[in-house]
């Protein structure tokens, strides 16, 4: 029995090294980069798979013996090749580049961006190579996608907002290339991004990754710029009505051999925004404003912004794809023509008011793939920020829409409320490492923390309430620590992704009286564990998503402090608590003429919600106790032989208060659409010698949505604000390889009487023109 037993055992064995032969290998390119998802066949076999993300294929539970592998990537030729199975064999197989093909056919690769629409998150992904020539900023870009709202006050270097998926201002966090944007200052914001800076833009609908370490509360948005080891020059500057001038000038160098590289990212806006608006002017001796509205033109509305970042250091070496130094300094200038929280246009105009603001950053950037093994991967960040805003308001005159004014009519007081001139130093020290780790072919896990300390001391000629509060330091320090665990099956078809953040959140602030005669210390601290899960399923055309997470943001410094002037400071704003859930659909052809139709749907309950109250020169930030959103976004394009794309995207966005103890109970939140979409069309037209001619048409619509609350509004036609269409028609013509472009914009085409955030009036028909020069090697 026992010579039996070892008999079988010897069988079994032998059966098994028979049967368990792997045959693993590699496919690339002639430059030695991995091609994702390329077709490879066992031919005596049958057994077809596809390389994954790295370029790497796996058989397994083969015989041993000689098996052919056939493998086909479109755009490359295809290959035949002979290997022989033994125990475990591996391979490698390059294709060449097909360029007849690629000149014939769409090539069906996978860029990076893709990859990234593919993982489990609910995430958009703008790829700015097409656009680069035209005049738009970020935030125009951004307003294409479904979902996603712009709402801006007026002209260039007016404030504005970023509504996505019912959730807006500071819970949708943005970023620029990971770091925190926010803490860059008004002169660095997405409506003054030039988009020839950019490579992509990530817009994240719900779960937010762990590498984006912010308290985000239900979205991110990481704008992505060139970080490639290749030498360009790339400048543009462009002209439009109302005196709008955007310059831009971006540079690397990079040495192959040593790695050293230097880049610059520099540009400059202005607009007089001198645009038309409609005003009931005041009859003085009546007191009485006109019933009928009179065309005015703006006349102390200019703004003026300038940056230059300069980083130095090494790409692509064996210690580092990435370590460089970088110095950032900013300014911007803005004129007040009224007060930015007014509801509609005032009777009297700012003449004299103004904010400036200056920043000095260093930043310092790490990333290196495969470090110390293979797998392992570390992306760091360390920034520090140097900031002084200046808001002043002391004029004693009092102007009207013709710039006339009337010497001393308020000499206490300033032209929006208590006479001021409050500079504001904000010191600010950002730092983020991120781990993973692929430590099989279907598991990676990541760690992450993420520091943010702020101090904030001021001083007010004025006003002795903000010499006050801000006579000593007032400081806010944010620690998160992430961690995530991914792990896919089905060769890559399901994939899943489980996180965890702990908060950690410390305030000390200084409160006074309106008289600035009394202070008190305050002092708050919490901590939270939010946590959430995404996973999503391919299925041939199919893609199938869902995500669910317990997000928390805490006040930020502006919601706190105020600026001094018009936002009066609450630094007992509590945290917001939000649990958000996202499923969505996408269908994809994979043809020269791509078809593709995706939907979300979305719920956010959220508790604490953090609300402008706009009040004039006394507004203020409150929380709603509970507020919920509700909504379905839907997009839908179709590519037409590369030369002709159209696309549609809408949402509709339920947005209610949720307390049942308050009187506005289950009214929509005021001053938020719910109800927008655009429509995009572009064609392009290969001309002779290598130029292309392209044409882009915008249409976008917002319906009338309430600026108060509905149950407390006295007169519904005060308190709707229309609907806005507009239509913009963009012209592009490129040359010698696209080494030279121009552009040609039409804005709100109609001319179309437009009226947006606190029913404040847009400009009407607008004209600009853009040139740039890229060059690169």
């Amino acid at each position: 029995m026992k010579y039996i037993f070892i008999l079988c055992l010897v069988i079994f064995q032998g059966l098994e090294a028979y049967c368990q032969n792997n045959l693993e290998g590699f496919i690339k390119d002639e430059k030695n980069n991995p091609i994702p998802y390329a077709i490879v066949q066992l031919t005596e076999t049958n057994k077809t798979v596809r390389s994954d993300a790295k370029g790497k294929v796996v058989f397994k539970d083969l015989q041993e013996g000689t098996y052919t592998l056939y493998v086909d990537f479109l755009g490359y030729k295809p290959i035949t090749k002979k290997v022989v199975v033994s125990a475990n064999t591996n391979f490698l197989i390059v294709l060449q580049e097909d360029i007849q093909e690629l000149d014939q056919v769409v090539v069906y690769g996978k860029t990076a961006a893709t990859l990234l629409r593919e993982e489990a998150y609910a995430v958009e992904v703008i790829e700015t190579e097409g656009l680069k020539n035209s005049t738009v900023d970020a935030s125009q870009l951004l307003g294409r996608i479904s979902g996603v709202n712009i709402r801006q006050d007026g002209g260039l270097g007016s404030s504005f907002d970023l509504s996505l998926n019912g959730l807006s201002g500071n819970r949708i966090r943005t970023f620029i290339n990971g770091i925190p944007m926010d803490y860059f200052g008004t002169s660095l914001t997405l409506n003054n991004f030039p988009v020839n800076q950019i490579e992509g833009i990530e817009v994240y609908k719900g779960a937010v990754p762990i590498h984006l370490s912010s308290d985000a509360l239900g979205g991110a948005v990481n704008i992505v710029t060139n970080h490639k080891p290749i030498n360009y020059l790339d400048a543009s500057y462009s002209y439009g009505s109302f005196n709008t001038q955007r310059a831009s000038v971006n540079a690397q160098y990079h040495h192959k051999k040593s790695g050293f590289t230097a880049r610059i990212k520099s540009f400059l806006n202005h607009s007089d925004n001198d645009y038309k608006i409609d005003v009931n002017l005041l009859d003085f001796e009546s007191g009485k404003l006109d019933e009928n509205t009179t065309e005015v033109k703006r006349f102390h509305d200019a703004y003026t912004s300038k940056m230059a970042w300069v980083e130095a250091g090494f790409m692509n070496k064996k210690y580092a794809d990435e370590l460089m130094f970088g110095v950032l300094i900013s300014d911007n200038f803005k004129e007040i023509q009224q007060n930015p929280y007014a509801t509609g246009t005032p009777a009297f105009p700012v003449g004299e008011a103004f904010s400036k603001e200056e920043k000095l950053i260093y930043n310092f950037v790490y990333r290196k793939r495969d470090l110390f093994v293979k797998g392992f991967s570390i992306n760091s960040y360390l920034v520090f920020v140097d900031a002084l805003a200046n808001n002043v308001d002391k004029s004693p005159n009092r102007y009207d829409w013709y710039g006339n004014y009337k010497a001393d009519a308020h000499p206490t007081t300033g032209e929006m409320g208590r006479k001021s001139d409050f500079t504001m130093n904000t010191e600010n020290l950002l730092g983020n490492l991120n781990g993973e780790y692929a430590f099989a072919n279907h598991h990676s896990v990541a760690i992450n923390y993420s520091l943010n300390s702020l101090t904030v001391k001021g001083e007010d000629k004025y006003q002795p309430q903000n010499n006050t509060q801000f006579s000593n330091p007032n400081t806010v320090d944010k620690h998160v620590w992430g961690a995530s665990y991914t792990y896919s099956v089905f060769d890559d078809k399901w994939s899943t992704i489980a996180f965890a953040k702990k908060y950690y959140y410390n305030l000390f602030a200084i409160q006074s009286n309106f008289q600035g005669t009394e202070s008190t210390d305050f002092i708050y601290k919490n901590d939270a564990l939010g946590y959430g899960i995404a996973s999503t399923f391919k299925l041939k055309h199919f893609q199938f998503k869902t995500s669910y997470e317990k997000a928390y943001r805490f006040p930020e410094s502006y919601e706190l402090f105020g600026d001094g002037i018009n936002v009066i400071p609450n630094q007992e704003l509590l945290p917001e608590e939000s649990d958000n859930l996202n499923f969505g659909i996408k269908y994809q052809t994979l043809r020269a003429n791509n078809y593709q139709i995706e939907m979300n749907l979305f719920v956010r309950n959220t508790k604490n919600y953090i609300r402008f109250e706009p009040k004039m020169n006394r507004s203020f930030y409150i929380n709603d106790p509970k507020v919920v959103s509700k909504g379905i976004d839907v997009t839908t394009s179709y590519i037409f032989s590369k030369k002709f794309t159209a696309s549609l995207a809408g949402t509709y966005l339920d947005l209610r208060n949720n307390d049942k103890d308050q009187i506005v109970y289950n009214d929509r939140l005021p001053n938020e659409p719910y109800l927008f979409g655009n429509m995009t069309f572009v064609y392009n037209q290969e001309l002779p010698k290598k130029q292309m001619l392209s044409v882009t048409g915008i249409s976008r619509y917002v319906h009338q949505f309430y600026l108060l609350w509905p149950s407390l509004a006295a007169s519904e036609s005060k308190s709707i604000i229309p609907s806005q269409l507009t239509f913009n028609i963009e012209l592009t013509y490129t040359f010698q390889e696209s080494k030279y472009n121009l552009s040609l914009l039409c804005a709100n085409v109609l001319d179309n009487k437009v009226y947006d955030n606190l029913n404040q009036q847009k400009p009407g028909r607008a004209f600009s023109i853009k040139a740039r020069y890229f060059i690169q090697n």
